[in-house]
């Protein structure tokens, strides 16, 4: 009974809908959410005795995160390319009621985003009590459809036809037609849409290296430092089809005062640094993994023997038991004799020959190693304190 006090219609009241602005693009801010998650987990394990150590591996993972969330957020955002203008222009068809707006466009991979913001007028400067505030999105992901605005069209196409029926506001309809109309040379959808499809295609195959990239470093360092810097060059080539494919003559839009006219934003240029970035970090990690491998070791916290691989000298009896009368005699692509190695003075004092480690390379035939002549890239064994 306390829900029905002052009430006569008898059921709850029902207000009209109270439409608000769009602020923030909710999948954006879903990416970045979970990514600060993440880092904040690292973040809570810093205060404890191991400070410097921590430290290291918080840094290491905040860098790594940086890259991950860049990769989802250009790939999803909005601001591939960007412009805005602001102009006097029609307000609503069938009137002939201007206002003052300030248009803004943000091209995307996935489809166009325009924002309309203005203020009311009429003939005699009275203002009226209305919020021009609109944020539409039409989508192409992914089929261009037939010609027209049917079933069979494009989504693009049909989300336009939707727009007209809601009588959106005149400057929103201008801008779409841009994208909309396709033939006579006049295709700015279609560049947009195809540049977009490749695009997030190569940024989906750089995302999985990033992923191949983690996994590998907590292996061999070296590998992973191939896949990071293919992962920086992946987002490379991502710029490089957005600007070729995207249209061959440059977008722009004309109204009553201005023109609109768009430029790289802020997800193609994140784009470009993070690519930068990962090749860099990939030759530093080349360069420590050749010249300062252990210490390189230490800092990720992983076994140095991952990157190596053993070889084993044979006794005296095991080298003359597989030597071939015919030294050409091979074994698979290696020589037996180079696979097992020259004799030298000094082996025939001892029954068994000390180990040595390999660095691990991608080629399948390696050297002849001997106690008299070891290549620059073998080194003895570490001693277990030094990698524990």
């Amino acid at each position: 009974m306390w829900f029905d006090l002052g009430r006569s219609e008898g059921y709850p009241t029902q207000y009209a809908p109270n439409a608000t602005p769009v602020t923030v693009d909710v999948l954006e801010a879903g990416l970045i959410t979970a990514f600060v998650i993440l880092g904040f987990s690292f973040l809570v394990s810093l205060p404890t005795t191991s400070l410097k150590a921590n430290g290291i591996i918080f840094a290491r993972v905040s860098i790594t995160l940086f890259i991950g969330v860049f990769l989802l957020v250009n790939n999803f955002g909005q601001e591939w390319e960007v412009g805005h203008v602001r102009t006097k222009t029609a307000y609503k068809a069938g009137t002939g009621e201007e206002i003052n707006a300030t248009m803004s466009l943000k091209i995307a991979l996935r489809g166009v985003n325009v924002t309309l913001k203005g203020v009311p007028r009429n003939s005699a400067g009275v203002l009226r009590n209305e919020i021009i505030n609109y944020n539409e999105r039409f989508e192409w992901t992914w089929d261009q459809g037939r010609f027209g605005f049917g079933p069979s069209a494009g989504l693009l196409q049909r989300e336009f036809r939707a727009a007209q029926i809601r009588g959106l506001p005149l400057p929103i309809i201008w801008i779409m037609d841009y994208f909309i109309i396709d033939g006579e040379g006049f295709r700015f959808g279609r560049f947009y849409r195809t540049a977009g499809w490749y695009t997030h295609i190569i940024l989906w195959t750089a995302f999985a290296c990033w992923l191949l990239a983690n996994i590998l470093f907590r292996s061999v360092l070296s590998y992973g430092a191939y896949f990071l810097g293919t992962c920086g060059i992946l987002q490379l080539v991502a710029n490089l089809i957005w600007l070729v494919v995207r249209n061959p003559i440059p977008l722009v839009i004309p109204f009553e005062e201005d023109k609109l006219v768009t430029k790289f934003g802020f997800n193609f240029w994140m784009t470009f640094v993070v690519g930068i970035l990962c090749i860099i970090l990939s030759g530093i990690i080349l360069f420590m993994d050749y010249m300062y491998d252990q210490e390189l070791y230490a800092l990720f916290g992983i076994n140095p023997l991952n990157n190596y691989d053993e070889v084993v000298y044979l006794t005296k009896e095991e080298r003359q038991l597989l030597r071939p009368k015919n030294p050409h005699v091979t074994s698979g692509d290696i020589p037996l004799v180079e696979l097992m190695g020259e004799t030298s003075q000094d082996d025939e004092d001892v029954d068994y020959l000390p180990v040595y480690l390999k660095r691990r390379k991608t080629v399948s035939v390696a050297p002849a190693v001997t106690r008299s002549n070891k290549p620059r890239h073998l080194r003895p064994l570490p001693a277990p304190e030094e990698f524990e």
